[in-house]
């Protein structure tokens, strides 16, 4: 196709061209979305030049590329779209012209030329102008390289991107190429190429403003993390460090992080803060120091200050960048850390204040595996030396690939580490400010303390002895006493020890002020007292430790003092008459402390004071213990038999059946039962509502109340308040919705199921909260016992259990559907592409032997008119020589009988004869092979139908004739009047060839007397619309077949044939051609013994219209 070709006057091709620039600027003016705009260009570019093939190339940074856009006008080229192509299919001296000079190249394969023209720009205006077109031979390397893609014809202009608008200094970047491809030779002059290099230079800015859209976008979303990570820093009450490490590995799409403090002084630990696979991290195995504190890290972070220290931006956070940890080696001895850990990639922040190191933040990422789509297979590690030979689609996977750290990453990663730097720095001066203000406080305490301890005293021995009137219960009297005491003595801590045996005891009761650990939780060692303690203990002597570790006592007794933070003990004995009971002990945690007389006087004497009350308790509770004991484990036994019964039900209900239906009714029956509740109900969230809507789908209800059944509920209230609560299994248990401080919004929708009491619990499927189990109380309010909420907390888990049973069912018949379809779909697609590419090559080599016949052929047929024609004036002129000369020489009588003269005058015209109807007979081959194949006519077209079965029949006419294992199939033909139908003619002939080769197939398989193939045709009235349709019979008196073959016949890849003369493509393809190709219909009909019938319907109108 030439230039003047696509436009068959001047006046069209320009308008054609401002119609093309006029789509062009509209698409880029209405779309901000790059891809919508590459497509429109492409698309628009192809309708203006009319060819196979328009996309769009990106160049990647190591110099490949990718086809991102791409319009195709029919079948004639494979779509490129999304493939990759590597470096060295363009060479850099390609990409230089491409960048220097703006070069368009346009390729004719044919003529093995290819035509360079530089852009020439207006130094002040930046309009192009084409150059000359000059041309030279083509690399025959570039030649193969087009050829095997298909392409006769190709144009390719680069697209340059300018890196900034306001900087018209800084050159332009090689962003890709707009390339177009064509089956046949294309001229393109220079017209054509100052239109499409418009189209370039609108695509290179639409480029540009969507690059500049994407960096505005992303530093927005940078400033949005910034600001998030800075508020949970500097904006609470407290510093929130774990949050904004979670916060920051997830900004920067990171598997995990960590986060380091140095400890400020020697003796202090340092805080490590992790987060993700930053917590898989392993510490040392010898002192289980963590990972930044090894030798190796220490100078990995020192010599980055130390480089940092010397530029003038000094006090800027610079990340040290690991892209492979395992190809550090500087990093080698730090391995082991990372082995049970898939990290890869690390990112790492020295965190320092003045040259002061503050720690580090470390951010991790695991390794990954990647897959490219190449446009066909090479070796990536080698230079391409020849053409490819083939463009098949070929993935290339890896596995264990770094992830890139982009410039994003390091800009929004170096601005949160300086975050994090002056928000540790902050906390640090906070926390020195904090412990200064202590000491003031404490020692004005002390000071004001001393004035009030005498009447304070006074005042607990009162309070205590007033409780130990009023009151037999020994654990509010003793509890009383700690808490009084440990106020007076203004002390850490205040016990009550009971001894177990001779010298060992536990602790009963405590008082504990700020954040000491308990030792309620402590086991207290055997044997933790010596002897002589126990001794002085048993005489009534009240002990003062001002500083335990000058005191001498058994090894497990210190331990035991250290494990509870202990520095001072005031310890005063209780003693009920002659027995040593047990132990009144002051603890003191911060520091050591002098303890004064007046203070171990007091002890002393709230110790007597609780030896009594301990008396009278104990005889008190030993007349009620055995009575409660006895009812108490009765009713318990019971109740967890019930409860145990009940949980049985429901797993064995959960077991026979996957129905959650029947599973949800079954336990809100028996857990109505049991609980004896007014309604029990299984609730279900609507999973696109964010936990706002749903509904109860199964219900157990007692008489007399509302159904809660097929009513939506929606609660705004709920997200906010219950949901993430619910999220990490946590149960609600409400005694009185209207004290329980629920929200006015919560309330009201509980009232309109009259709900009064509720015990809701979560249900988990696939880690997402699927909904809840409602336990209601709707007569009155009631108070859940622990033994309740677990036996329903135990219902929930196995009913989660089920969800996540029917979540599987239902995702392994939904994976085994999508399976079967997706085989059906590649035998048909690969049934038809076998098929596709065989009768393709068939209709091919028909046509150029048809073609190479013809030629001699007509040749011969045009001159034997004229051999006829001499041979009878030469037999003319001999007779009448023979007149004129009836005694001819006696040489020529010898030459006469030696060539047969009288036998060449009879037999010369004969010849001829047969020479004309051989040749007939080869011209009539000839024209049913090229009707057969007419790849001429692609698509539809009115075709006389009997034309086609006619040449299908003279093709197979040497597979009808007579041989020596059986005699002739003889064919009968009854056509009726048909109309010309449009259809694909080629595609027809192929059915008939098809089903005429199975039927002969047949027959000679079976021995007949008289073996006969015939072919119906008529007119059938199917249509609704009146149009007629036309049905085609093809039937044979062959062996026919069973009805289990007949149901398989129309499958591809089906063959009843042995190995090596069948594919069992034959048929399927027929199938579809009639029924997908035409809408029509393809039967079979047979039975063994009888013969086959093919029946074949497909319409006449023109409306047909299969892509």
């Amino acid at each position: 196709m030439t230039s003047t070709d696509r436009f068959s006057s001047p006046q069209l091709g320009e308008i054609s061209q401002e119609r093309l620039l006029q789509q062009v600027t509209q698409r880029i003016r209405q779309s901000l979305e790059l891809p919508e705009i590459l497509a429109a260009t492409v698309s628009e570019v192809r309708s203006f030049l009319q060819t196979d093939r328009v996309m769009v190339y990106q160049f990647h940074g190591d110099g490949s590329g990718e086809v991102v856009s791409e319009s195709l006008g029919g079948d004639a080229l494979p779509s490129l779209q999304g493939l990759h192509f590597p470096a060295d299919d363009i060479p850099d001296f390609a990409r230089e012209l491409f960048v220097r000079v703006e070069v368009r190249a346009i390729v004719d394969v044919t003529a093995g030329k290819i035509g360079l023209s530089p852009v020439e720009r207006n130094g002040k205006t930046g309009n192009a102008t084409s150059a000359k077109v000059e041309y030279r031979d083509v690399d025959p390397c570039h030649l193969r390289y087009l050829e095997t893609m298909g392409v006769r014809s190709s144009v390719v202009l680069p697209i340059q991107v300018r890196q900034d608008f306001a900087s018209p200094e800084i050159s332009s970047k090689l962003w890709g190429l707009l390339i177009s491809h064509h089956t046949q030779p294309l001229k393109v002059g220079n017209r054509e190429l100052s239109i499409l290099q418009w189209v370039v230079d609108q695509v290179s800015i639409a480029i540009a403003q969507s690059n500049l859209l994407t960096r505005a976008l992303q530093q927005s979303q940078q400033q949005t993390i910034i600001n998030r990570v800075a508020n949970l820093l500097h904006s609470l009450e407290t510093i929130q460090l774990q949050h904004a490490l979670s916060a920051t590995a997830e900004a920067l799409k990171c598997s995990g992080g960590r986060l380091y403090i140095a400890p400020k002084l020697a003796t202090r630990d340092a805080d490590l803060y992790t987060c993700g696979t930053g917590e898989q991290v392993r510490p040392h195995p010898r002192n289980f120091c963590p990972l930044e504190e090894h030798p190796a890290w220490q100078n990995l972070l020192q010599q980055q200050i130390e480089m940092r220290s010397g530029l003038p931006h000094s006090t800027e956070i610079a990340p040290i960048v690991i892209l492979d940890l395992y190809k550090t080696p500087h990093l080698k001895s730090l391995f082991r850390h990372f082995t049970t850990t898939k990290i890869r990639g690390l990112l790492v922040f020295p965190l320092y204040h003045r040259q002061q190191c503050l720690g580090s933040l470390t951010l991790c990422r695991d390794e990954i595996e990647t897959e490219i789509l190449w446009a066909g297979y090479f070796d990536p590690s080698e230079k391409q030396k020849i053409p490819r030979q083939s463009f098949e689609t070929w993935r290339e996977k890896k596995k264990g690939q770094p992830q890139m750290w982009t410039a994003q990453d390091l800009s929004l990663g170096t601005a949160l580490a300086q975050q994090f730097a002056i928000a540790l720095q902050q906390h640090q001066l906070y926390r020195q400010v904090q412990c200064l203000n202590t000491n003031l406080e404490r020692q004005v305490q002390e000071r004001t303390a001393e004035l009030q301890q005498s009447l304070e005293f006074a005042r607990v021995l009162k309070q205590v002895t007033d409780q130990i009137r009023s009151s037999l219960d020994l654990n509010t009297t003793l509890q009383t006493i700690v808490r009084e005491v440990r106020s007076l003595l203004n002390t850490d801590r205040m016990v009550i020890y009971r001894f177990t045996s001779s010298r060992s005891v536990e602790a009963i009761v405590e008082d504990v002020q700020g954040n000491w650990p308990s030792v309620l939780q402590v086991e207290n060692p055997p044997n933790r007292f010596s002897p002589e303690a126990m001794q002085r203990y048993l005489q009534g002597e009240v002990e003062a430790i001002n500083n335990v570790l000058t005191i001498q006592v058994p090894k497990n007794h210190k331990d035991f003092l250290q494990r509870c933070q202990i520095a001072a003990s005031l310890i005063a004995p209780i003693r009920i008459g002659s027995k040593l009971w047990g132990l009144l002990v002051a603890n003191e945690c911060e520091a050591e402390r002098n303890w004064k007389d007046r203070e171990i006087k007091l002890l002393q004497q709230l110790a007597d004071r609780a030896a009594v009350a301990i008396n009278q308790a104990e005889l008190y509770q030993q007349s009620n213990l055995a009575a409660t004991v006895a009812t108490e484990k009765a009713f318990e036994l019971e109740q967890i038999a019930q409860q145990k019964e009940t949980l049985f039900r429901v797993v064995s209900k959960i077991r026979e059946s996957l129905d959650l239906d029947t599973i949800f009714q079954v336990t809100a029956t028996e857990v109505q039962r049991l609980l004896n509740a007014d309604r029990v109900g299984v609730f279900r969230f609507d999973p696109d509502s964010d936990w706002k809507d749903g509904e109860f789908v199964a219900e157990k209800l007692k008489p007399g109340f509302v159904s809660a059944l097929d009513v939506k509920v929606r609660d705004r209230c709920f997200w906010e308040k219950f949901a993430p609560d619910y999220r990490q299994g946590k149960i609600q248990a409400v005694a009185d919705i209207y004290n329980a401080g629920l929200s006015n919004c919560h309330i009201k929708i509980l009232e309109k199921f009259q709900v009064r009491a509720n015990l809701v619990i979560p249900l988990i499927k696939q880690k997402q909260l699927w909904g809840l189990l409602c336990i209601h109380q709707c007569k009155k309010t009631r108070s859940w016992t622990t033994s309740e909420i677990e036996f329903v907390r135990q219902i929930s888990v196995h009913l989660s259990v089920a969800l996540h049973q029917g979540f599987l069912l239902a995702q392994t018949q939904k994976q085994t559907a999508e399976l079967a379809q997706a085989l059906e779909t590649l035998q048909q697609a690969q049934a038809q592409l076998i098929q596709t590419e065989k009768m393709s090559s068939l209709g091919q080599l028909v046509a150029g032997i048809a073609h190479e016949i013809n030629n001699p052929v007509n040749f011969i047929y045009g001159n034997l008119n004229y051999v006829s024609e001499y041979a009878e004036n030469l037999l003319k002129h001999i007779h009448l020589y023979r007149t004129v000369y009836s005694e001819p020489n006696s040489q020529i009588e010898v030459q006469a009988e030696e060539i047969e003269l009288e036998f060449l005058e009879d037999d010369l015209p004969k010849i001829i004869t047969s020479l004309k109807v051989g040749a007939e007979r080869i011209r009539s081959i000839v024209l049913s092979l090229r009707n057969f194949s007419r790849l001429d006519e692609s698509g539809m077209k009115p075709v006389d139908l009997h034309e086609g079965i006619d040449s299908t029949l003279s093709i197979l006419q040497h597979r009808l004739k007579a041989k020596e294992s059986r005699q002739e199939i003889e064919i009968l033909k009854f056509y009726d009047d048909l109309p010309r139908i449009h259809c694909y003619a080629s595609q027809l002939n192929q059915v008939f060839m098809n089903i005429i080769v199975n039927s002969i197939d047949a027959l000679e398989e079976r021995d007949l007397d008289r073996k006969t193939i015939t072919i119906r045709t008529q007119k059938n009235n199917r249509s609704l619309d009146g149009s007629p349709w036309v049905l085609i019979e093809i039937s044979d008196n062959g062996s026919g077949m069973s009805e289990s073959v007949q149901k398989s016949i129309f499958n591809p890849f089906f063959t009843t044939k042995p190995i090596g003369k069948g594919t069992g493509l034959g048929l399927a393809i027929s199938y579809q051609i009639v029924v997908e190709k035409h809408q029509g219909f393809l039967r079979c009909e047979s039975s063994p013994g009888q013969g086959t019938t093919f029946t074949i319907e497909i319409p006449t109108h023109e409306e047909l219209d299969i892509e």
